[in-house]
């Protein structure tokens, strides 16, 4: 039988420095969203097959990971949060009426086709703002999206904002049949304007509906293009999809993040759940957006809870992409110690350890084979994100080595035990990026 030795299409494993920076990303991203007010909240892997069916307006069914349980009831990996943690809410807090605020991280499962380029399992972090439908909601939600990206290190970016009941307006006022609507909105997603023209030239409507729908796709850019969508149609739910938006924009003047937004009338999105504003954030280096979301009043009804609410998923891989792509430096530093000895060293070396975990340190022990030489010990710490190594080569003889400059210098290990027994600029080597002065002839044992 011939044995694997690589992971299934779709997913792939992290580790080493990558996999710090990662981390890292995710615990600036998580302290960000908790400074906001916004509380935890965890939902299992998979649910039962109907809290993401097409109901509920989520993802195709075709894209799901389905399996059955022991009972024979259909289960699905999550693709998406929002039902999840929607049906959580729903379920916990049914009597809530005030203003609630969530905050999740964890892996999504879509069963994507494998030429589009995406992983089938990816990582979302991203915030949930229940039973306030309010312009105000509107627009925390989407400065705290303008902060994920600027606390993810990016500089050039942009967040565009449409509305939902534009479109929908339009379409209404046009008596357009669910199909021909499904391809209009597939078309506009792809940003296929000749064919987005094409369908609408086949339809029979008023001039000044046929002049909108054709205007639809250039209705980009900053507030400008709201006065010139509200000119463009005498539909007063359409208007007041503009006059929400205008709100929203004053309000994000007062955040101060104005200058990162844009509009979007012409904009679109796969999910059928969205019922009010949806945004998309952008940056270069990356060709599909970081960070989607947007306002679905009417999804908790599907679990039994009338709530108004808002929120948006950041995808951490494709946004680690960017920042790597950018050469946005994350600060993320080899800092853990070796503490490498003989076997006739071990308990000094083990008690030494312990000490510096006790002190908050990151230290790994590592028996001296002696079949090596040091150097080898040196080129294993570099390529294993390892600072520094502390050498007890005898109870006589222990060297500090930092491998991010190659220094070398001799120490009394447990010199001062009420202090920092290392020395005194109080740093095991490598650690907190302490230089070391001394060089040792470092190739031997």
């Amino acid at each position: 039988m011939k044995k694997l030795i690589h992971t299934p299409e779709g997913v792939r494993d992290i580790f080493g420095r990558e996999c710090d920076k990662k981390r890292y990303l995710e615990r600036q991203i998580e302290k960000l969203y908790r400074s906001y007010g916004y509380q935890s909240i965890e939902t299992p892997a998979f649910e039962f097959f109907e809290v993401f069916a097409s109901e509920v307006g989520t993802t195709p069914s075709k894209d799901l990971y389905k399996f059955f349980d022991r009972d024979g009831n259909t289960l699905a990996l999550r693709p998406d949060f929002t039902p999840a943690v929607a049906q959580a809410v729903a379920m916990y807090f049914s009597n809530e009426e005030m203003p609630l605020r969530f905050c999740y991280h964890g892996n999504v499962y879509r069963n994507n086709h494998a030429y589009q380029g995406r992983l089938k399992e990816s990582t979302q972090m991203g915030v949930e703002f229940l039973n306030d439908d309010s312009p105000e909601a509107d627009a925390e939600i989407i400065a705290l999206v303008v902060s994920t990206m600027r606390r993810s290190g990016l500089i050039n970016f942009q967040v565009s904002i449409g509305h939902v009941d534009y479109f929908n307006a339009l379409t209404a006022e046009a008596g357009m049949d669910e199909d021909t609507i499904a391809e209009l909105r597939a078309l506009l997603t792809i940003q296929n304007r000749f064919g987005a023209q094409e369908l609408i030239d086949k339809l029979n409507m008023r001039s000044d509906l046929r002049k909108a729908f054709e205007e639809l796709p250039e209705l980009f850019g900053d507030t400008a293009v709201l006065e010139r969508a509200k000119k463009l149609t005498t539909n007063e739910t359409a208007k007041a999809a503009v006059e929400r938006l205008q709100r929203i924009f004053e309000i994000l003047k007062m955040h101060g993040c104005a200058d990162y937004v844009t509009f979007d009338l012409g904009m679109v999105t796969e999910y059928s759940y969205y019922t009010g504003i949806i945004f998309q954030a952008y940056t270069y280096g990356s060709g599909d957006a970081l960070i989607k979301g947007g306002r679905y009043n009417r999804l908790l009804e599907h679990f039994g809870k009338k709530a108004a609410a808002v929120g948006f998923a950041t995808e951490i891989d494709p946004l680690l992409n960017a920042i790597e792509r950018q050469r946005i430096q994350l600060p993320v530093k080899d800092i853990k110690t070796m503490v490498l000895y003989p076997v006739q060293m071990e308990q000094m070396a083990i008690r030494f350890a312990a000490d510096q975990r006790m002190r908050g340190l990151d230290v790994a022990c590592v028996r001296f084979d002696p079949a090596r030489v040091l150097d080898e010990y040196r080129a294993y710490g570099q390529r294993n994100q390892f600072g520094g190594i502390i050498y007890f080569r005898s109870e006589s003889e222990v060297y500090a080595i930092n491998l991010m400059t190659g220094q070398t210098e001799t120490i009394d290990p447990f010199a001062g035990q009420s202090g920092n027994p290392m020395n005194s600029t109080g740093a095991v080597a490598g650690q907190n990026g302490n230089p070391v002065n001394n060089v040792e002839n470092g190739g031997n044992r």
